[in-house]
């Protein structure tokens, strides 16, 4: 990967962007009117939830309408699995495509995958018709710091909110992990950055929800353990104003719920509270029906391992909840061959845990194993930045 102070180089060339609202902030202006300003920007891909993070997860953005002078508008998240991919003949238009976008630090979060789509469609026309398209990644500051959770995602459960090899919290910043599927997969492209601090500020003083159910930066703390409830019938928290901060079911009742809370307060000591509650989601799962549940309050991020805390609960809610404790079903993210959750979890040790097949002591061991080998591996990579 090559490093670049300005966008000189592409003054007079055709230029796509791949963006949406998180990408604010330099001259108090969303980034895709600076490029329009001073390139020649023919194509804007949009990623999941829009432009502006408008749609909900899993909607369709192929009704969405804009209109930017004579940008054409290609939307990357439809009703259809091939719709993921950029279409060949918007970039053969192209000379550049901007990635600026942020992250938010775990591998299901699905910008970032839908840049690694347009960097091996890059790669593949540069291979197979002798384009010279490049790609460029506007870097930004991981929200969760450079700690790993979990471990590197099976081929057997890529999809598009999993790319192999990746774990679940890869502690990378958007330019690291790009520059690594580059490596890893062999790409065929030159790639550039922006370095932290030229476009993006290190410190922002604001955030700006990536998405509609990010919409505080402590979001994205426990977002690498409790997206996994998105596999279940457990509330996430979407439909209130703390999304997987806030997680719970109608059926959390009685001495059940009761020893789950006693369980709980073994796991993890000092490093988080569970405030218990009562919520009433406005939408997604169990709308209009009141949830008895909690609020994770990290109390020691340093410490807290937000997968773990998910799987050990999942584990708990699988032994004590065995008649209304369920794992969803059906199509998710464009697949049907496998569960939500398996998706989500991405290893078949992991998924032995959550079925009583394996031990605390084992799982921890193996997690720590499998964080200190992505470490190690991706050593070389965070040292260019």
């Amino acid at each position: 990967m090559k490093k670049v102070k300005s966008l000189d180089k592409w003054k007079n060339k055709a230029v796509g962007l791949l963006t949406n609202q998180s990408a604010f902030g330099f001259k108090n202006d969303y980034h895709y009117q600076y490029y329009r300003n001073e390139l020649d920007l023919k194509v804007l891909f949009l990623p999941e939830h829009g432009l502006f993070a408008e749609l909900q997860d899993q909607v369709s953005g192929k009704d969405l309408n804009y209109s930017i002078g004579n940008t054409e508008i290609v939307n990357l998240y439809g009703d259809e699995e091939q719709t993921l991919v950029p279409p060949k003949e918007y970039l053969r238009k192209l000379d550049l495509v901007i990635i600026d976008i942020r992250d938010v630090g775990s591998r299901y979060y699905t910008f970032l995958t839908t840049a690694n789509y347009i960097l091996h469609a890059i790669s593949e026309l540069n291979q197979s018709e002798g384009t010279k398209i490049e790609a460029l990644v506007v870097d930004s500051p991981n929200p969760i710091g450079d700690k790993v959770e979990g471990t590197p995602l099976h081929s057997t459960y890529s999809s598009f909110v999993g790319v192999p090899t990746v774990p679940h919290r890869h502690g990378l910043s958007p330019a690291t992990l790009l520059v690594f599927y580059k490596e890893e997969f062999s790409y065929k492209l030159s790639l550039y950055y922006l370095p932290i601090g030229v476009i993006y500020p290190k410190k922002s003083k604001h955030w700006i929800p990536p998405s509609p159910n990010i919409p505080f930066s402590s979001t994205c703390l426990v977002y690498p353990g409790q997206c996994l409830l998105e596999g279940t019938n457990l509330s996430e928290g979407r439909g209130t104003t703390r999304p997987f901060e806030t997680f719970g079911a109608p059926y959390l009742l009685g001495s059940a719920k009761a020893e789950l809370e006693r369980r709980m307060k073994t796991h993890q000591k000092n490093c988080y509270t569970l405030r218990p509650l009562r919520f009433l989601p406005t939408f997604h799962k169990h709308q209009g029906i009141i949830c008895e549940g909690y609020q994770i309050l990290v109390d020691d991020p340093d410490k807290f391992h937000s997968l773990y805390f998910t799987l050990f609960l999942l584990k708990q809610l699988k032994d004590l909840f065995p008649n209304e404790f369920a794992y969803l079903k059906g199509v998710y993210e464009f697949r049907s061959n496998l569960s939500a959750i398996e998706l989500l979890v991405g290893d078949p040790i992991l998924l032995d845990y959550l079925h009583g097949k394996s031990s605390d002591k084992d799982i921890e061991a193996y997690l720590k194993t499998q964080e200190k080998t992505w470490l190690k591996r991706t050593a070389e990579t965070r040292k260019r930045f």
